[in-house]
Order: structure tokens, then C-alpha cells, then sequence
């Protein structure tokens, strides 16, 4: 009897222990399965066209930069009655938009209340502007490829409302504070005001002047706008600025680099017509490596 019974014991455990594996496959079965969706349901940052009060917050990105890993995505979108557009203006190449976003280099690009993503497969830093209030809204998405995935709110002051820098005030506006001018590791040669030689009363079809580029800019990109008022172009009578000229440095040397940027046609037009046209400069250098650095500045070209 009691070997008998130490048989049914050793068998009873046999059991139990096959009972316990089966219990254990069928639990990490079912994680296998549900890690690929837990993975996937990860929210992606969120960028919104906002609308407040005040002189130089009065249409913003909110937050105005985000973080994402290579081949992350950003749902970017305007849930404002006012009319809003995106214009991609730096970065190593151009993301890949949903439809529902109104994306352009001019104010035709616009459209309220509307939503999309923005998908980024290379690392770098992009910059983008509203088609519509150009530098004055600015937003960038950092894409890592070490994997992390943040959201930047804007810098708050003491009174709890968001910073800013008036366009037409010359200061630079960097992408991050990695990129900001007169740091360590900036692509410019000193501070914005001492890189940038540009008279802001100029005569002729042309805007000339020259950019100082440290060695941490060499081989980087500088592109360069001249943005009119439509009404000054006789092609609205809202107050929207578009591009009357361009040009752009692929790569860059270290040094100063000289610069011409020639009016297009509608803008010379407009100039012989007028006698003078305000222009705003707008100036946006992305380093090989680090944060892109973006300055804007005011000219009065004379016939």
C-alpha cells in the first residue's frame, strides 16, 4: 500500500508540474502577442496651431517642438476657425504628409480646422513655418535615432504665458538651445547681429550682404527668402507676406559667405511701380550636425 501510494504522489506531482508548464506557455503566448500592440499604441507627440492674445504671441505651435525616434510619426493640426498652413524650410529631407495637411511654400497652402501626420525617416532637426504668419510661427521636430520619442512645451515666463522674439527685431530664433548663436558649437561666427552684415536700406533688383560661418557650420546649408506683403504685390489685400525670392547653399565653408538674392518678377514689377518695397529676410542655416539657427531681418529696397 505505501508503495503504492508514493507512486500515486510522484504521479500526482508529474501532473501538476505539466499542468504549471502549459499555464506558463499559454501566459507568455499571450504577452508575445500583446507586446507588438502595446509597441504600436504609443502616442505619438502632437503639435497644434494655437490663437492667443498679445503682440508677438499672437499665433503659435503648441508646443513648438517635439522629439521623435527615426521613422516616428507627429500628428500636426489646426483646430482653429483661422486659417493656418505648414512650409517645411529645414531639415535633412522633406517629411512625408498626410493629406489632410495643407503643406506649401506659399499662403495658398491654408485651410482651418484640419488635421494630419507628418512621418520623419531620417535623424536631424526639422524647422517649419505657417504658410500664412511665416518665422512669427515656428515649430521643429528633433528626430533621434537612439529611440526616444518627447514633447517640448514652450518656454514659460515668470507671468506663466510663452516667450517670443519679434520677427523683425534681427535676433536669431534657434531651433534649440544646442543651436543658439554665440555657443559653443553655433554655425555662426559670433552672435547673430555680428555674423549677419545686411543694410537695411538697399537700391536695386537685388538684396546683397554676407553670412560669417564657424567651423562648426562648415558644410552646412543656409537657405535664404525675401518675403513681400501681398498687398504690396497688388495680389491681396490680406496681410500676407510671400516669397519674392530664394537661394540656397547646399554646403556651406567656413568663413564669410557672400550672398545675393535676386527679386522675381512680380517683385520688380512691384518695386518700379512703388519706388520701394519692404522685404523680410529670412534666413535659416542647418549645421551638418547640431540645431538649425534662424534669423529674420527687415530691408527697405529702393528703385
Amino acid at each position: 500500500m505505501r508503495e503504492g501510494s508514493a507512486r500515486d504522489g510522484v504521479l500526482e506531482i508529474v501532473r501538476l508540474r505539466r499542468y504549471l508548464l502549459v499555464i506558463l506557455t499559454a501566459t507568455l503566448a499571450a504577452w508575445v502577442v500583446l507586446l507588438p500592440t502595446v509597441a504600436g499604441s504609443e502616442t505619438s507627440p502632437a503639435i497644434e496651431a494655437v490663437n492667443g492674445t498679445g503682440i508677438y504671441s499672437e499665433h503659435r505651435w503648441s508646443p513648438s517642438q517635439a522629439t521623435v525616434s527615426a521613422g516616428g510619426v507627429v500628428t500636426i493640426s489646426n483646430p482653429t476657425a483661422v486659417e493656418h498652413g505648414v512650409e517645411w524650410v529645414g531639415g535633412p529631407e522633406t517629411p512625408s504628409c498626410s493629406a489632410g495637411i495643407p503643406v506649401g511654400t506659399t499662403p495658398l497652402a491654408r485651410a482651418a480646422k484640419w488635421s494630419g501626420t507628418c512621418a520623419f525617416a531620417k535623424a536631424g532637426v526639422y524647422m517649419f513655418y505657417c504658410t500664412v504668419h511665416g518665422p512669427e510661427m515656428t515649430g521643429t521636430v528633433t528626430v533621434n535615432a537612439n529611440g526616444s520619442t518627447t514633447i517640448s512645451a514652450p518656454a514659460m515666463t515668470s507671468a506663466g504665458s510663452p516667450t517670443s522674439t519679434p520677427a523683425a527685431s534681427g535676433e536669431p530664433l534657434p531651433a534649440s538651445t544646442s543651436g543658439t548663436p554665440g555657443s559653443s558649437g553655433s554655425p555662426l561666427a559670433g552672435s547673430a547681429r555680428a555674423a549677419l552684415r545686411l543694410a537695411g536700406e538697399q537700391h536695386g533688383e537685388s538684396v546683397h550682404g554676407s553670412l560669417a560661418v564657424s567651423q562648426a557650420g562648415a558644410g552646412g546649408r543656409l537657405e535664404l527668402d525675401l518675403l513681400a506683403a501681398s498687398s504690396s504685390l497688388k495680389l491681396s489685400s490680406h496681410a500676407t507676406r510671400v516669397r519674392v525670392g530664394r537661394l540656397v547653399h547646399p554646403s556651406l565653408r567656413a568663413g564669410s559667405v557672400p550672398f545675393t538674392v535676386a527679386l522675381d518678377t512680380t517683385a520688380r514689377r512691384a518695386l518700379r511701380r512703388r519706388g520701394h518695397l519692404s522685404l523680410t529676410v529670412r534666413i535659416v542655416l542647418t549645421p551638418a550636425h547640431g540645431s538649425a539657427v534662424r534669423i529674420t531681418r527687415t530691408v527697405l529696397l529702393g528703385a
